[in-house]
Formats: C-alpha cells, sequence, structure tokens
C-alpha cells in the first residue's frame, strides 16, 4: 500500500481530498491538523507522498520545509498554494517540495500531479539513490548566490522544472548553462532518469545522426556493431544540447523531424521508435541573428524555446562573489588538505574589481589556485596568481589606443588586432578552434593560417 499524508488544518478540505485520492488504486490516506502534527507523522510513518498546506497553526508548511531540510530529511512534497501565488509555488520547490498545485484546483491537473509524485517513490526506496544535491556538492557552485540577476534567473529555473517544457538557456561561456540544466532535471519528474549531455559543436557533421538517433550494423563503413543513440539513452529523462547554436543545418533538420513526431529511426534502420524525453537547449549566441542570417532554422527555434532561462555574467552579479569565494574555499580546502578559515577583505576587494571574461569557470580555478599557494589560515592577496587573470575591458581598451595611435605600422596594427579576436574567441570556446572559427565566421583552414602566422599559442 502507498502512504499519502495530508497536512491541512481545513477538516473539509481532507474530505475533499480523501475522497479524490480513495478512486486511487493501493493508497492508505493519512491526516495531519498542523505542520507539527504532520513533522511527527512524516517521520514516524514515512508516507510515499505528502499534500502540505502552508497556512497552518503550530507551524506553518514552510516551516516545516524548512525544519525537514534542516534535518537532511528527504519526502515528496507536493505543496498547495493560492492560484495566483507564484512566488510561494518558487519558494516551495526551491525548499525541497518536487511539486504543487493551486487552489482552487481542477481534478485533472490534481491527479496529474499527484500520479507524478508518486512515482517518484517514498523515502525508504530513495534514500539510497545519490541525488545531484546530494552526491555533486562540487557542481554546484553556479547556484550559489543572492543577487537578484542570480534569483531571477534560478526562479525561471525552478518554475519550468515541474513541467514538461522544453528550455533554452542563454549565457556567456563559464556563466554555468549546464548546471542550470541539471538543476531543472532534477528538480523535475524525471530526476530519476538520466540526464545527457551533447556537445553539439563537438560532433562532425557525418556523425551528428548516429550520434542522436544511433545506427545499425553495417550502416556506414566503421558501424560494427548496432549503437543506442543519445536520444533514445536519454528515454523518460533529460537530453541537454550545449550549444545548439553549433548544429549545422543538417543536424537542424534531423533534430527538428525528431521534436515533431517524437519518434526516431537509427541510421540504417527501418523501424521507429516512440521516445519520450525533455530537451534543454544552451547557447552563447544570438539565435535570432543566426535565424536572419540564414544559419539557424526559425521553425527549431520555436520549437526548442519553450521557456527561456537568462544566466547573468559574473561581472553583473558582483555582489555573489564573497558568497562564492567562501564556497570554493571550503571545497578546495578539503581537496587539497588545507585549513583556510578566513578570507582578507582585501582578496574580496581585488576579486569584485575584476571583471571576469571567464565567468565562475575562472573564478573557480582563480581560487583552487590560490588555495593551494595559501600556508596560512587566511587567505591572502599574494596568494592571488594575477599573472593567469585576463586583462580588464578597461586595461584592453587603453592596450587598443596605444597601439593604434602609436607609430606602428598598418600591417603591425592589423595584426595586434587580429591577433586580439582570435586570442578572445578562442578564450570563449576553451581552445576549440572550430568553434572560434565559426564564431569569428571565418574557415577552420584559414584560422590555422593565421596562428601560424601570428604565432599564437606558441
Amino acid at each position: 500500500m502507498r502512504k499519502i499524508l495530508i497536512v491541512d488544518d481545513n477538516k473539509d478540505l481532507h474530505l475533499t481530498l480523501e475522497l479524490l485520492l480513495k478512486t486511487l488504486k493501493n493508497i492508505e490516506i493519512y491526516h495531519a491538523y498542523n505542520g507539527m502534527e504532520g513533522y511527527n507523522k512524516m517521520t514516524s510513518i514515512k508516507p510515499d507522498l505528502t499534500i502540505l498546506d502552508n497556512q497552518m497553526p503550530v507551524l506553518s508548511g514552510f516551516g516545516l520545509l524548512e525544519r525537514l531540510a534542516k534535518e537532511k530529511l528527504k519526502f515528496v512534497i507536493v505543496m498547495l498554494t493560492a492560484h495566483d501565488n507564484v512566488s510561494d509555488a518558487v519558494r516551495a520547490i526551491k525548499m525541497g517540495a518536487q511539486d504543487y498545485v493551486p487552489k482552487p484546483f481542477k481534478n485533472d491537473s490534481f491527479f496529474l500531479v499527484i500520479s507524478k509524485a508518486l512515482k517518484l517513490g517514498s523515502l525508504k526506496n530513495s534514500s539510497s539513490k545519490s541525488t545531484y544535491s546530494q552526491s555533486n556538492l562540487s557542481d554546484k557552485y553556479c547556484l550559489i548566490g543572492e543577487s537578484s540577476a542570480f534569483i531571477t534567473s534560478l526562479n525561471d529555473a525552478l518554475l519550468v522544472a515541474p513541467t514538461n517544457m522544453e528550455a533554452l538557456i542563454l549565457g556567456s561561456n563559464g556563466t554555468g548553462k549546464e548546471e542550470i540544466a541539471k538543476y531543472i532535471h532534477y528538480n523535475s519528474p524525471r530526476k530519476e532518469k538520466n540526464f545527457i549531455t551533447l556537445d553539439c559543436g563537438a560532433i562532425p557533421d557525418n556523425l551528428i545522426e548516429s550520434e542522436l538517433f544511433g545506427h545499425k550494423k553495417g550502416s556506414f563503413t566503421g558501424a560494427e556493431e548496432d549503437k543506442v543513440g543519445l536520444v533514445e539513452a536519454a528515454d523518460g529523462g533529460t537530453l541537454f544540447l550545449d550549444e545548439i547554436g553549433n548544429l549545422s543545418m543538417k543536424a537542424q533538420n534531423s533534430l527538428l523531424r525528431f521534436l515533431q513526431t517524437r519518434k526516431i529511426f537509427r541510421v540504417g534502420g527501418t523501424e521507429s521508435k516512440l521516445i519520450d524525453i525533455r530537451i534543454i537547449s544552451a547557447t552563447n549566441s544570438q539565435l535570432l541573428e543566426e535565424i536572419e542570417n540564414c544559419n539557424f532554422r526559425e521553425d527549431l527555434f520555436h520549437r526548442i524555446n519553450g521557456f527561456t532561462i537568462n544566466i547573468p555574467d559574473l561581472c553583473e552579479r558582483s555582489e555573489d562573489i564573497p558568497l562564492l569565494a567562501t564556497f570554493f574555499v571550503k571545497m578546495f580546502n578539503k581537496e587539497l588538505n588545507k585549513q583556510i578559515e578566513t578570507i582578507s577583505p582585501e582578496v574580496i576587494n581585488k576579486l569584485k574589481a575584476y571583471n571576469w571574461p571567464g565567468n565562475i569557470r575562472e573564478f573557480r580555478n582563480t581560487i583552487r589556485r590560490a588555495v593551494l599557494r595559501c600556508l596560512t589560515k587566511e587567505l591572502k592577496v599574494n596568494n592571488i596568481d594575477f599573472s593567469m587573470m585576463k586583462s580588464t575591458p578597461k586595461t584592453k581598451e587603453n592596450a587598443f589606443r596605444s597601439i593604434l595611435k602609436g607609430e606602428s605600422s598598418m600591417d603591425e596594427k592589423l595584426d595586434f588586432v587580429q591577433k586580439e579576436l582570435i586570442s578572445q574567441a578562442l578564450t570563449e570556446e576553451d581552445g576549440n578552434k572550430s568553434k572560434a572559427a565559426k564564431r569569428l565566421k571565418i574557415s577552420r583552414k584559414k584560422l590555422y593560417s593565421i596562428l601560424t602566422k601570428l604565432k599564437i599559442g606558441k
């Protein structure tokens, strides 16, 4: 029997919910009329699902969620919220609820949410399974912050998480787009299924269909056995398409066909298979501009852009730097066997003054090197390796002015500008020359020629 606990001070609502829930099979219903009573029953009977209201005497619904979080107790919870109160719904999910039902609710919507929540299983069945928040602490670095820009992004992720809507994440390199995608997945009903990532710029055009949809043995040279594609491997879960703007037109056509039918054909195969996945896409490019330049299909854009989440650059959320610095110091204390207890105010000021073109990724690596260098219990400025940090925009602007106004020849000035643009593109694409060439709108062959001529990377 599956146990459902209703926690609400409204006895009439208890009656209504019980009548609805009794239409489900193998259900045993329990009741609690305030948050404290709900807490006691949750910890004693271990329900498979708790339906929780907020406004209650003794202990509110949010108070109960907070207590469960402090005690690290994991339950499957559906929160009852006011129909027009989106902020309460976001807050509930952020505090640990799996889903919410706005009041007054429609029976069909109610059963849909309850059915999904019941599938998540009871605490005793899920406690042994690793979850993102439990087992991947180091991957949560982009989810630390209190700035309004960051909270807006996080709230948007929480809003779309319980749904099946496709999501498009926009942000610069290093801002943590993949982590936001994981955050959506692990706060969704699909969290027990696979989360699979495809770097759209890393797969050759002639292999992209095989990578996405799989292939049959002998379908092309090198296909020595049947292969399951990433779409099929993600069945029931989430497929994350990183840098979707790098997909070739041929690959875009194949992806669009799948999104329209939700069916796959393995390369060389004749049988179709229906697939249930959610697709989350991400890009650092302006897809609307790519559409205008005929580099990206507009109909595909509308398919993947069910909901948009914008991720701010680190320089737009500098108030989060003290929190991030503290988080990383604690993380790397453990990794590097250090015992740093404090960070000097001067370090924080220096970190906040820098523009962080590499965003969280660059920040993380900078702190890691600083922790390794630190031999005391306080992280100080001399532990920061400033030689590894790129120039700020102001410094670059001064360098450009100095070169362009100087006595250098025209060829020297052009070489300088080319070198700066290529170096910046390579940095933003983490050294990937194919992606850098695409960003610069030149061929890969042309890029290699310029790299050799200007001795970039030598």
